[in-house]
């Protein structure tokens, strides 16, 4: 029998399990295999941060639609909408969930009554702070300014089944950091950014010298362990 990791038992991870196993018995899949953006934060945020359209327009679709995905770094519920942020590799991006309006992708209420709850309810309820979502609305502008997307359908892309690093504290843990560095990535932004120079630095350099003909060759380390040269020979 195959051990299980300790994290099995923890309560968040039993949780964040039970609401998986609740989205599968509603015929939704939790984990499609396919999902393409038609834009990303960064370019959302330059593309439409001039725009003038309201909450009514979105709502009606008479603004412009898009199609983005992140994983959800805020969620917080008001009445008949709730406000959230989900995060991709560029950036940020506020979206409104409503009642009425916003559907979720693989499911269709078959009753009324709490028996059956709406897409917007199993949103509110199953979703957790780094589950990745699509979604797909009309952008407009808040009252305080503030891009946002009017979600029409939203898909659950990946239900995730540990927790992020605690908002606040963030992850400070140095030897955390460097062990989980997918967890660094997620949250620490200024670290996120650093691999991204790093990347675009060191593919400067090789355009730079294979434009001068230079060969790229790999050397072996030199190594405080020794491997091999003592071992016994084998036919």
């Amino acid at each position: 029998m195959t051990n299980r990791p300790d994290y099995h038992q923890h309560e968040e991870y039993l949780n964040r399990a039970k609401k998986l196993k609740e989205l599968q018995d509603l015929g939704i899949d939790a984990f499609p295999h396919n999902y393409k953006p038609s834009i990303n934060a960064k370019n959302l945020h330059e593309k439409f941060e001039k725009t003038e359209a309201h909450s009514e327009q979105a709502a009606l679709g008479e603004s412009e639609s898009v199609k983005i995905a992140g994983r959800l770094v805020l969620f917080r519920s008001m009445g008949k909408n709730a406000f959230a942020h989900i995060q991709d590799e560029t950036g940020r991006i506020q979206v409104m969930f409503n009642r009425d309006d916003t559907k979720l992708e693989g499911y269709t209420p078959t009753g009324e009554g709490e028996a059956y709850p709406t897409g917007f309810k199993i949103l509110e309820k199953k979703l957790d702070f780094g589950d990745i979502i699509g979604v797909e609305g009309n952008v407009f502008l808040t009252q305080k300014g503030e891009l946002t997307v009017y979600a029409k359908k939203v898909t659950i892309l990946c239900k995730t089944l540990l927790p992020l690093a605690e908002k606040h504290a963030g992850l400070s843990d140095k030897e955390i950091r460097y062990r989980k560095r997918w967890l660094d990535l997620i949250t620490n932004e200024e670290v996120r950014d650093t691999f991204l120079k790093r990347s675009k630095i060191m593919n400067m350099i090789r355009k730079y010298c294979a434009e001068f003909n230079f060969v790229e060759v790999e050397t072996p380390i030199l190594q405080s362990i020794y491997g091999g040269a003592e071992a016994r020979p084998f036919q």
